[in-house]
């Protein structure tokens, strides 16, 4: 791998990107949390559909992403961001089958996934009491939780997720092709897993801020109905901060590069 692949960047960078995530997600709130809605929308739905739903989450997938970033760097501009940019993705020829390459890899590493948990997880997951009613109990999950399976499925899922992680913008900016695209993902997630880490580390506490919140919520309201209401905002803007990380990270370690 060339020098210039990606920058090689200090623990603080992942600060830096959770800083920014916060400052586009403050700076325009409701059209970044509608813009993360209508992708997890999306994606959800997609899944959602038989047979083949997965495989078209994964490839709306890199189109996806792509437009989360740019809209994210459009809001830290002051600009609006525009749904045009599914339009201007789909007519580039080369971008497009780039992209598709890229959710087919995805789905790929999904199916493997899937499938080494089902497999190693079955005699566990049987073992598993559920009610009449359809309540499911706790303690026997407890007692057989299946950690050969999530481990295995985690071995799998990490360095896959970090091959296709920038490789939608990468072939998007910089027009590189799938195999690029999914190599110099994979070593610019590498060279720079400490501040990927800390950016982790920075979501994973904002959500537990979030979790504390919510249980407040819940003590000082006598309403369920009420708390969930309340909760909805705080679990929008968390959800929006962690995805509006992406642009910054990829800026910081593939933009004017050679």
């Amino acid at each position: 791998m060339s020098d210039d692949a990606s920058r090689k960047l200090p623990a603080s960078a992942g600060w830096r990107w959770f800083l920014e995530a916060v400052a586009a997600t403050r700076r325009s709130p409701v059209t970044m949390t509608g813009i993360v809605l209508f992708y997890l929308i999306v994606m959800g739905g997609l899944s959602a559909l038989p047979f083949a739903g997965f495989v078209l989450a994964a490839f709306f997938m890199p189109f996806g992403t792509v437009f989360i970033a740019r809209s994210t760097r459009e809001v830290l501009a002051g600009r609006m961001p525009s749904y045009a940019v599914f339009g201007e993705l789909w007519r580039n020829a080369v971008t497009r089958r780039t992209l598709i390459n890229v959710g087919l890899v995805y789905s790929f590493l999904i199916l493997a996934v899937e499938t080494v948990y089902a497999l190693l997880a079955a005699d566990d997951v049987s073992r598993w009491v559920i009610s009449e009613q359809g309540q499911i109990d706790w303690k026997s999950v407890s007692e057989n939780f299946p950690w050969d399976g999530t481990i295995a499925a985690l071995i799998v899922y990490l360095p896959g997720v970090m091959a296709v992680w920038f490789a939608p913008m990468l072939a998007a900016e910089r027009g590189m092709t799938t195999g690029k695209a999914v190599f110099y993902s994979f070593f610019g997630c590498l060279r720079n897993i400490i501040p990927v880490i800390v950016l982790a580390a920075s979501v994973a506490l904002l959500f537990a801020l979030v979790t504390v919140a919510l249980v407040s919520i819940a003590l000082m309201v006598s309403s369920q109905t009420l708390a969930s209401v309340l909760a909805i905002p705080f679990v929008f803007l968390s959800a929006t901060v962690m995805y509006a990380s992406y642009w910054p990270m990829y800026r910081d370690l593939f933009e004017d590069l050679g």
